[in-house]
């Protein structure tokens, strides 16, 4: 139940609520799972650059957790149990010829989810 001095309709309240709390997990995101919590830098140009970087990881993270849930892959994986498995796909270079090694399942069904080519 959501109580409110200013908002009467309680569809308009909770609309509000739900977009506050994804703005509270995006910085739970931040600081926890980016590890931005202590930003351990000595300049103001060092500090701005790691903020934009992580800025930059949390709306690819925010876009993979979607993806994810449109898809049901939270049925299967955790998202770090999916940037692990994505991490083992290896590419190869033979005389200039890029050769990508054989996908696993589970890697070929992350790709269709995410509706990228099997060949990257």
């Amino acid at each position: 139940m959501t109580i409110s001095n200013h908002i009467e309709d309680a569809a308009e309240a909770n609309r509000i609520y739900r977009a506050k709390d994804v703005v509270e997990k995006g910085f739970f995101r931040l600081k926890n799972s980016l590890e931005l919590g202590r930003l351990r830098i000595h300049s103001d140009e060092a500090m701005q650059n790691k903020i934009f970087v992580g800025f930059i990881a949390l709306i690819l993270m925010s876009y993979i957790h979607r993806e994810m849930l449109e898809h049901g892959l939270y049925y299967r994986m955790t998202l770090k149990k999916l940037i692990l498995v994505m991490e083992k796909i290896r590419v190869i270079y033979i005389k200039g010829d890029r050769i990508l090694m054989p996908l696993t399942k589970e890697q070929a069904g992350i790709l269709k989810a995410f509706n990228l080519p099997p060949i990257l």
